[in-house]
């Protein structure tokens, strides 16, 4: 029998069976993981645990995220700790994913191109300067880190992937990045909430105004004259560095 290294090894190589069991393993554990959270809130809120689990599924529909999925749980009731844990293990079994079944989504046209050819570019300018490899690492932590629309787990891996990091490197950046970030929202939800008695309700309309305002002002800023100047300035940098990128 044909064996291969168990892809579901950060580390690789521990652990040997057949490629179909590889690739099986690789594709359920994320979701058997998603699962388990399922079991364990129901276990601990009984129907609650729907309200919980529909905010856990707005988080994957833009443009909710951290900054208003952990405020909104926080509102309904829900400790502070177990929605920032909720996020951290949604965003665990995501990177999983996206790690292990990576070259699955390679294959997906267009698209996949697109991502093979910036991988392969990415390790070939991460092989000449090794030494970029620790600041690409802090680099990933700090944007899965930052609240921001595209920030996630998903995007985060991918990144890691086009700088040639290792599978265990971006597991590692993009679970604390998700970590941190989780934490400070829903500590600091939970203090306005406690300290200065600041009404959940009102923090959660205030972060959905900014995240709906910003696009707004943003698509505006672009249409001026100023904007589609800026815009274009901006375009060229990017294909300047490009091309002294390719030499």
């Amino acid at each position: 029998m044909d064996l291969k290294p168990l892809g579901c090894s950060l580390s690789g190589g521990l652990i040997w069976f057949s490629p179909i069991i590889n690739r099986i393993l690789r594709l359920t554990i994320p979701f058997v993981l998603a699962g388990g959270l399922v079991l364990m809130l129901f276990w601990l809120y009984d129907d609650a645990a729907l309200q919980l689990g529909g905010l856990l599924l707005l988080y994957f529909i833009p443009p909710a995220g951290k900054e208003s999925i952990i405020p909104a749980g926080i509102a309904l009731g829900f400790p502070f700790q177990v929605m920032c844990l909720s996020i951290v293990w949604v965003d665990v079994a995501c990177c999983l994913f996206m790690i292990w079944n990576f070259q699955l989504i390679c294959n997906v046209p267009y698209l996949g191109t697109i991502i093979q050819y910036l991988i392969k570019k990415g390790e070939i300018y991460l092989a000449a300067h090794r030494w970029l490899e620790r600041l690409y690492f802090i680099g990933l932590t700090f944007f899965v880190f930052f609240p921001l629309q595209g920030t996630g787990s998903v995007t985060g891996s991918i990144i890691g992937k086009m700088l040639g990091l290792k599978p265990i490197e971006i597991f590692g950046a993009v679970t604390i990045g998700s970590v941190l970030s989780s934490f400070l929202i829903g500590y600091s939800v939970y203090a306005l909430h406690e300290y200065l008695d600041v009404n959940i309700w009102y923090v959660l309309i205030l972060i959905i105004g900014v995240i709906i305002i910003i696009p707004i002002i943003s698509y505006f800023f672009y249409k001026t004259k100023t904007g589609t100047a800026l815009y274009r300035r901006v375009l060229e940098h990017i294909y300047v560095a490009k091309q002294k990128f390719e030499k």
